[in-house]
């Protein structure tokens, strides 16, 4: 379980696996702040101060992830990304073991 290839394949999958969870949580916490900006201006409270929120709350949310997918994602390369991604799909999760990685598709 400690050989180079599973102890790879564990670096691709986890920085994956937070970088989805990064994008979930800023949307998520934009969405939440709608939310709420929402119940303001349905009640009239500082209605037009909300409104003027909800645009800075999507952008935040996408340039912090943008940062951070760029961060997470800059030292793997297009076929580890997609070898895993492809596998996340059919699989429905992350998978770090290497045992549903074909031999000729982990050598490049």
């Amino acid at each position: 379980m400690d050989t180079y290839r599973w102890q790879h394949n564990n670096a691709v999958v986890t920085r994956l696996y937070y970088s989805e969870r990064m994008v979930e949580v800023l949307f998520g916490m934009a969405a939440t702040a709608t939310a709420i900006d929402g119940f303001f201006i349905s009640r009239n409270y500082f209605a037009s101060a909300a409104r003027a929120r909800i645009i800075q709350y999507w952008g935040y949310a996408a340039l912090l992830s943008g940062i951070s997918l760029y961060v997470l994602l800059k030292p793997l390369t297009s076929h580890e990304i997609s070898l895993n991604w492809k596998k996340r799909r059919t699989m429905g999760k992350w998978l770090w073991s290497v045992y549903h990685l074909d031999e000729e598709e982990w050598e490049v």
